[in-house]
């Protein structure tokens, strides 16, 4: 019986292989460079925006570049030399005109990260204009998770966590603008795992919620600007590959609830939106 399992592991060493606990480690080459294509689509039901029926509903588009580049800077960390490449944003107001959003940019706009080897991104520091690398970051809205600490065994699940640069153009006579930075506990499950020689691919899944977030916007009810407070639910497929040591396709899908508050006078003014989307990644060549 020994000796038949040796042959099967002789014949199909990636079989065995694939039965072991794996351990994910984000060690890229120093200098390595990968190019990512971001594409995000969904809606928006407004209600209470001034100027709009409740229920007007917005659909909107994006599609972005990123080059992330990796700089070891010791102690277990990378550095990330991020460039945002481009973004085309349109949005439409029910089944009207595509019109160009406010986050769309040809020039690139960089930023540095730092990250540990599960990859846990760290606060970005901007090169040159933060206020537009924020809305070129925010526009394109790269969903980070966090690697297992531990192996995993194929089927076995781990806590995460999930974070999500997030941005909404609110149109109606408030029309403004809303940055956040999603971020929320997950469940992370490895799927499965193909060995293919120098390259194996794992096949993630992760399923949370993103806790609540308030963060100051430029959308205006009753003469007021207004806070906004956002929180949702999220769910995702990611396929992680060793061979790039990157995650070369995301699948995310996120329902983010937004409420509006400003302060009128002695009163308070409100507003809602809902916004589901989808967000995909893929490495480009």
């Amino acid at each position: 019986m020994r000796n038949a399992l040796f042959m099967i592991w002789l014949v199909w060493p990636g079989v065995a292989l694939a039965q072991a606990p794996f351990t994910f480690e984000y060690r890229p080459g120093a200098g390595v460079s990968v190019r990512l294509a971001v594409e995000s689509r969904g809606e928006m039901v407004l209600v209470g925006i001034p100027g709009l029926l409740d229920s007007s509903v917005v659909e909107f588009t994006s599609l972005g570049g990123v080059t992330r580049r990796a700089v070891p800077i010791g102690g277990g960390s990378m550095g990330l030399e991020v460039t945002y490449d481009s973004l085309r944003a349109r949005n439409r107001m029910g089944s009207g005109t595509w019109q160009d959003g406010q986050f769309a940019f040809r020039s690139p706009v960089e930023a540095l990260f730092t990250t540990d080897r599960h990859m846990a991104p760290g606060a970005p520091a901007f090169v040159g204009d933060a206020a537009a690398g924020e809305r070129a970051r925010s526009g394109i809205g790269r969903p980070h998770l966090v690697l297992p600490a531990d192996p995993v065994d194929v089927g076995g699940r781990w806590q995460s966590e999930m974070q999500l640069p997030f941005a909404a153009e609110i149109p109606g006579d408030g029309r403004g603008i809303v940055m956040a930075t999603l971020t929320g506990p997950a469940v992370g499950l490895l799927d499965s795992m193909v060995v293919r020689g120098a390259d194996t691919l794992l096949y993630l899944s992760a399923l949370g919620q993103f806790a609540p977030t308030t963060v100051a916007s430029t959308v205006s009810l009753g003469g007021g600007q207004a806070s906004a407070e956002l929180w949702g639910e999220f769910a995702g497929k990611f396929i992680w590959s060793t061979g790039w040591n990157a995650f070369v396709s995301v699948v995310l899908s996120a329902r983010v609830n937004q409420r509006f508050e400003a302060v009128v006078g002695s009163g308070v003014e409100d507003a809602r939106v809902t916004t589901t989307l989808t967000t995909r990644v893929r490495v480009r060549p």
